[in-house]
């Protein structure tokens, strides 16, 4: 399975608080829950179920008040590989600037796109919104993440060193073929 994200908006390098985190959480949301409405994830209704259903595997999973559902996780023996396409307002070939290195904003990236590994990852938002619980993820986990290529161009269109459009080019793929993971 292959399909593309976007996240439009600030990233920060290194020390990333988690209600940033959170936002880029929040702003992929919509983009994960349409993709479980299109088969063939449409097809596996009990992969939502909370709590499972008897004899059924379901990806939810609790964090404090939240459900989160990840796409990507070891009950269904699934992986990912991750294209990341940076365009940010500084020139090709400047990796270290004023909205932060490569690196760190990566693992930032790569955090948002997990669940929080805890509750207290998960700060409680200002405005939450009825259609986020559940809130859909990519990740259960980031050591899920096995291969990750990263692109940096520039952005033309803003002057904010802390903005960011990033495509995200995913592929699931499978440990292993089990019942559960068939529609992958």
């Amino acid at each position: 399975m292959e399909f593309r994200l976007l996240y439009d908006g600030p990233l920060q390098g290194q020390n990333a608080k988690a209600e940033h985190k959170r936002e880029i959480r929040r702003h992929l949301h919509p983009q994960l829950k349409c993709l479980w409405t299109q088969p063939p994830l449409n097809e596996s209704p009990y992969l939502l179920a909370f709590p499972a259903q008897p004899g059924k595997i379901s990806v939810v999973e609790p964090r404090g008040s939240v459900q989160f559902v990840p796409l990507v996780t070891r009950k269904l023996d699934l992986y990912a590989e991750l294209n990341v396409l940076f365009l940010r307002p500084e020139p090709r070939g400047q990796l270290i600037t004023d909205g932060g290195d490569i690196d760190n904003r990566l693992k930032t990236l790569l955090d948002a796109l997990r669940i929080p590994r805890a509750a207290q990852e998960n700060p409680p938002s200002n405005e939450s919104a009825a259609d986020e619980n559940p809130l859909f993820c990519l990740l259960q986990d980031d050591s899920l993440v096995t291969k990750v290529t990263v692109e940096a161009d520039q952005l033309l269109d803003t002057t904010d060193p802390a903005h960011v459009k990033a495509i995200i080019q995913v592929a699931v793929k499978r440990t292993r073929i089990s019942w559960a993971n068939m529609v992958f």
